[in-house]
């Protein structure tokens, strides 16, 4: 159970630049790529998804928690998530991609959203790579229409759930910790492999 039921109601009652804080960058693309529970509430995340918008200027947004602990009290659920900028982004965007991390010793992407010919473009540039890409369980399926990453202009995204041992490969030293996603001399090729999966399942749908 979230802590905060709504961004609105979490950004009020917490603060800006010591809690968390907002990376964005609107590059008036047609794809928004999302990392809304980003730095330490679902470690890697955001990393992932700024190194995806980059490979084409897609636009970005990340809200990254910056506690030393407790930052999973900063969890909004996708389904609440009225933040403005994301959803602005969003909205504008033909295309999404949400990035999360959920719990798992086992190195597997979950695969969920509204948006069925970008899923299986993404799972098989993942599959080229080596990653074991399952369909999202119904608890984190993406497909609700309420959930921003279904907030594009053809009413559907991909939102993709990354377990902790998946995520743990992104960088060399093999750890999560704040320390080691913000060290860039630490990001593993495996991390920038997968972005650019990504870009070019993005690349084909449009094609």
């Amino acid at each position: 159970m979230d802590k905060y039921s709504t961004m609105n109601e979490l950004q009020k009652n917490t603060n800006e630049d010591k809690d968390w804080h907002i990376e964005s960058i609107d590059n008036h693309h047609d794809v928004t790529i999302l990392a809304i529970h980003g730095g330490g509430i679902e470690p890697a995340t955001s990393e992932l998804a700024l190194v995806t918008a980059q490979t084409n200027n897609y636009n970005f947004f990340t809200f990254k928690g910056d506690r030393s602990k407790g930052n999973n009290e900063l969890h909004v659920t996708s389904i609440h998530y009225d933040n403005d900028t994301a959803c602005q982004l969003t909205q504008k965007s033909k295309r999404a991609i949400s990035i999360h991390g959920c719990t798992g010793n086992e190195s597997i992407a979950y695969i969920g959203g509204k948006d069925e010919a970008l899923i299986e473009l993404i799972t098989s540039e993942l599959n080229k790579i080596g990653v074991n890409v399952v369909p999202a369980p119904s608890t984190m399926s993406g497909k609700q229409k309420e959930n921003i990453v279904n907030q594009t202009r053809i009413k559907g995204g991909v939102q993709l759930e990354l377990t902790k041992s998946l995520r743990k490969q992104f960088f060399k030293d093999g750890k999560v910790g704040r320390k080691s996603r913000e060290e860039k001399s630490n990001w593993d090729d495996f991390l920038y492999d997968f972005a650019n999966a990504l870009a070019t399942a993005l690349d084909k749908v449009e094609n």
